[in-house]
């Protein structure tokens, strides 16, 4: 059988004494868009950043096509990409030079347009010559995105990316996101909210350090008994059932 494109075994991870992760074991198969949802510190960053490599586990595996994240780094780095909530840049490069410095580092061919693609896409074209802190908030999350998916990487994680971005280019991303997983390449994603009608894959949804619910919207519609698929009731009906079942497990 062939491994999935990323697979977590047994992942816990702890700041001092504070479990911030307890046993998370999922997959992702290659061509699938997933939402990580949750409350705040239900552990959906920590969780980003230990599949990348940005935390080293306490416990358990992180594999990227059946390879431990941690054996040869730089393929991994070429195949696995995560932008963060508030992504870091070289203060003294152009809009336009991180693109070339993205494109040099990871050696690609015939990137120039796919690059002015991307600006035009995400409306910034006019800005290629602006430094990153003449930039506003989305603007400097747009110019993250653009640099990831200019490397199109096999796997991509994206850390609550909608919350930067007008309505206009949340579906943008989304429909760029889309046309990613029909390539066969894979998306995680956190986010507490999504552009209005769009639906993943998959859900996963986290509290306290656990993943709770796992399972495309209709289905957990059902199990959860939400009002509808979407995220907000799904959610809402995941965090219900969570906190029913606490005492019951505590007991």
């Amino acid at each position: 059988m062939t491994a999935p494109l990323l697979r977590l075994t047994d992942v816990s991870y702890t700041y001092g004494s504070y479990l911030a992760l307890n046993q998370v074991s999922f997959d992702v198969e290659a061509g699938q868009l997933v939402v990580l949802a949750g409350r705040n510190g239900a552990g959906k960053t920590t969780l980003l950043r230990c599949i990348a490599g940005w935390n080293q586990v306490t416990q358990g595996q992180v594999d990227l096509m059946g390879t431990s994240i941690y054996q040869a780094e730089r393929s991994m780095r070429r195949n696995l990409i995560l932008v963060p909530d508030t992504p870091p840049f070289y203060n003294d490069l152009t809009v336009g030079e991180h693109l070339q410095f993205i494109a040099q580092v990871n050696r690609l061919a015939n990137w120039r347009g796919t690059a002015q693609d991307l600006l035009k896409r995400f409306g910034l074209t006019a800005s290629q010559a602006a430094l990153p802190a003449a930039l506003s908030r989305g603007q400097r999350y747009k110019l993250a995105l653009c640099m990831a998916l200019l490397v199109d990487p096999q796997l991509l994680l994206l850390d609550e990316p909608f919350g930067p971005l007008d309505p206009f280019s949340a579906h943008q991303l989304w429909d760029d996101l889309w046309a990613r997983r029909g390539r066969g390449k894979a998306v995680l994603l956190s986010s507490h909210q999504s552009p209005l009608n769009v639906r993943p894959d998959r859900y996963l949804f986290m509290e306290g350090g656990d993943v709770v619910a796992d399972g495309t919207p209709d289905d957990l519609m059902d199990a959860l008994h939400a009002g509808s698929n979407s995220l907000d009731d799904l959610l809402r009906a995941t965090i219900e059932h969570a906190e029913r079942q606490a005492p019951a497990q505590e007991a």
